[in-house]
């Protein structure tokens, strides 16, 4: 899977990559027994700085597909597929088990986002929290603590 199959299939998640899909199917009757293992690299965009990052996949999944009258998606791993189709079209499979296989938090290592995206969130985020110290009413020392630390100190002592 390169990055005209992760374009095709419309996501805004991934950008693009490189995956190896190996397909491993066992039949047992009427039921196949499929082992589904992608290994290699997905980019996406990183939640700090929303540079483009390359997150390692290496994923293992399971899939029963038996055959019936419909097709059904009975569980996250047992499809039923008509006898008459005689076909099964994997890609959107592989692609959902690629999505599922990245992290929640999709971020570079630490030292490695965007220097200049990185100063502008820190000047916003240093300005956001001026405002919520000036709307507040306070200020970076507050009087109002001054009284209970001078008693835990007198508390400090008489132990």
């Amino acid at each position: 899977m390169d990055d005209s199959f992760f374009e095709q299939s419309g996501s805004y998640d991934i950008l693009g990559g490189t995956l190896a899909a190996k397909v491993e199917v066992e039949r047992n009757g009427d039921v196949f027994n499929f082992c589904i293992a992608l290994d290699g690299t997905v980019k996406t965009a990183c939640d700090r700085c929303l540079d483009e990052v390359e997150i390692l996949v290496k994923e293992e999944n399971k899939l029963v597909v038996r055959f019936g009258d419909s097709y059904q998606e009975l569980s996250d791993d047992l499809l039923v597929v008509p006898l008459s189709e005689g076909t099964l079209d994997l890609s959107s499979l592989l692609y959902e088990y690629s999505e599922l296989a990245i992290p929640m938090q999709r971020m570079h290592s630490d030292g490695e986002c965007d220097p200049e995206m990185m100063n502008r969130m820190s000047d916003l985020l240093a300005i956001d929290a001026d405002e919520a110290t000036e709307e507040s009413g306070m200020t970076a020392h507050d009087s109002r603590w001054d009284s209970l630390g001078k008693l835990l100190e007198q508390k400090e002592q008489f132990k």
